[in-house]
């Protein structure tokens, strides 16, 4: 003790800090940060996914074309860019700073140091045309914006018609792993205050309770892109839905071929419970294969969850035929891995042509579980995963043979098409064009899924859940989607938000546009309510034929057009993307068209575009 108060008369309270800091193991702030966390949440507050970052410091967070990054690395690197956004918008003042970044850690980083400096981030997809970029950024009257060095011309561009201030960020941003290592690093992050332990020089949880997180351009809205306000709650709420459906845990590693701008939640809910993700800049087949097979990998950083467009499947595939059919080792190689190290496969936002998904599962022995959301709700109609983690060499040798087959059974009774039943905290319903309400369905707590009754009035008969039902699928849960909010004296209303359920707030459910059936406690897509055309008579959903053309392995993607017609009600046409080495012309399409689909679902007019 005297030793100690001589130090304080020689102002050396700083060094005795640092070295008391380094006494204490690192684990024992975690705790304690861990139960400030939790007492937050208690009090129904929210704690952003860069706080809970600090509970898993020394961990791989993102793994990317450059290396891998821990937690506190990128926590670092974003709250040094924090202060720099703060200097230019002003702290906490809400501002609309954009960005264009590639898949890779300094996505995330720039995310967290928006939240950290209390802004709104506005990621813009790099692929659109200049005039679409620069109209978004406009329309959210951006102060800042922040570009990695492939895309500082466009950036700066954007800048000087906008009168905004530029940031350019690259990978040296980020600080090493081991200079910042140290425990006595670690505490200078942190501050106690009344017995309670805080990350340093943040803004309190309190106002993450309220505040906009992220404004996001809704896609193929190419002449009037609607922003979707997401708050910090909002994207809480959609990250639990994840974290509880999917039982996930820091042993889990997610791959996700996908923009981030609609994987957002997923990767919010990988970080939030400590595990990793890897980020590939650009598709590329054998990398993916790769990365997905686990080869040069840690065991800790194999890929347990998958998520891609159904197009990354097909491409997986095409790639897999070229690279390792002919090989039997391999062959049996992928099939074991895929079925015993990766708990899922999944794929969202697209439709999934039936060929692809059977044929993924002979290469995988899994299934590709299709997702149902929106960049307005996140997933919110899926697969519940049963168990935690799987690992091959935890099961025991001595496991029945009738167990085994029961799964086997169950992969092979899914089909495609069927996107399964609320997830966490979700409720669905279908609606009539009438307005009446079908049935509704409830996943309250995560386990049991309240499936509700068919109502007879409206579609005759006994109540029995095998029956079938179509309606115009609505979505609400505690928080999941967002309200109108007004940031820099402009209204934002979330897109597909008609204006009854603006004038009726009480109704909680969200319209999503689109028709679904109901049976046997799954949805299953059918089509937009844009996209449904009366043929001589017929009903036509133009999802049919789009999921249909899409299985060619020549064509990327299609539109589905109904063009007015007095005698038949519509003539249909598509518009077929195709790959520039495509082997393929418009008659081909028609044949393809003719031995695919019933005469009164072919459409008559054609067209190609070639992609870039």
């Amino acid at each position: 003790m005297l030793l100690l108060r001589r130090c304080h008369k020689l102002k050396l309270r700083p060094w005795i800090r640092l070295c008391s800091a380094e006494l204490i193991h690192k684990d024992g702030f975690i705790e304690k940060l861990r139960h400030s966390f939790d007492e937050d949440e208690r009090s129904n507050l929210v704690v952003p996914t860069f706080k809970k970052a600090m509970l898993y410091p020394d961990e791989i967070a993102v793994k990317d074309i450059t290396g891998e990054y821990t937690y506190f690395q990128l926590y670092l690197a974003a709250k040094r860019l924090a202060i720099q956004i703060s200097n230019i918008c002003g702290s906490a003042s809400l501002s609309n700073v954009t960005y264009l970044c590639s898949n890779n850690a300094l996505w995330v980083t720039i995310q967290w140091s928006c939240w950290i400096s209390g802004q709104v981030a506005v990621p813009l997809e790099s692929g659109q045309a200049m005039d679409q970029l620069r109209r978004q950024a406009s329309s959210c009257k951006t102060k800042l914006l922040i570009a990695t060095p492939e895309f500082e011309p466009l950036a700066q561009e954007l800048s000087q018609g906008l009168q905004s201030a530029t940031i350019i960020l690259d990978h040296a941003f980020v600080p090493t792993a081991e200079s910042v290592s140290s425990t006595s690093m670690y505490a200078k992050q942190l501050v106690g205050t009344q017995g309670v332990i805080l990350t340093e020089s943040t803004l309190p949880s309190d106002f993450y309770a309220k505040a906009p997180a992220m404004l996001i351009y809704t896609p193929n809205a190419v002449n009037n892109p609607k922003p979707v306000l997401l708050t910090h709650r909002n994207i809480d709420a959609q990250i639990r839905c994840l974290i509880g459906s999917w039982r996930l845990g820091p042993a889990d590693c997610m791959l996700p071929i996908i923009s981030m701008n609609r994987m957002h939640a997923a990767l919010g809910a990988i970080l939030n419970v400590g595990g990793n993700v890897v980020l590939q800049q650009k598709f590329d087949g054998h990398n993916a294969w790769s990365a997905l097979l686990g080869i040069n990998s840690p065991s800790k950083q194999r890929v347990t969850l998958f998520l891609a467009m159904p197009i990354v499947y097909k491409r997986l595939i095409a790639e897999y035929e070229k690279m390792f059919s002919k090989d039997s080792r391999m062959v049996e190689y992928i099939v074991n891995h895929c079925r015993h190290k990766i708990r899922l496969m999944a794929t969202a936002y697209a439709l999934l042509p039936d060929s692809v998904f059977y044929r993924w599962r002979e290469i995988t022995g899994q299934n590709i579980y299709e997702y149902y959301g929106m960049i307005e709700t996140g997933l919110v109609l899926g697969h519940t995963l049963d168990e935690p983690h799987r690992d091959s060499s935890s099961t025991s040798s001595s496991a029945s043979s009738s167990s085994a087959s029961s799964s086997i059974s169950a992969l092979n009774d899914y089909r495609p098409g069927t996107l399964g039943a609320p997830l966490k905290g979700v409720t669905a319903r279908l609606i009539s064009n009438k307005g009446a309400e079908l049935i509704t369905c409830k996943n309250e707590l995560g386990g049991t899924v309240d499936h509700g009754l068919i109502q007879v009035e409206d579609i005759g008969g006994d109540t029995c859940l095998a029956q079938t039902v179509i309606g115009e699928l609505q979505i609400a849960g505690s928080h999941l989607v967002s309200n109108s909010l007004a940031i820099n004296n402009q209204q934002i209303v979330p897109a597909n938000t008609s204006s009854t359920q603006q004038d009726n707030p009480q109704d909680d459910f969200f319209k999503t546009g689109d028709i679904c059936a109901y049976q046997n406690g799954n949805f299953y897509f059918l089509s937009k309510t844009s996209d449904v055309f009366t043929v001589g008579g017929y009903k036509v959903y133009g999802s049919e034929i789009k999921k249909v053309l899409i299985s060619h392995p020549n064509i990327n993607d299609v539109a589905v057009l109904g063009i007015p017609n007095k005698l038949w009600g519509h003539r249909l046409g598509v518009i077929c993307i195709v790959p520039p080495d495509a082997d393929i012309d418009l008659d081909a399409i028609k044949t393809y068209c003719y031995r695919h689909l019933p005469a009164h679902k072919c459409p008559t007019v054609f067209k190609t575009l070639v992609s870039k």
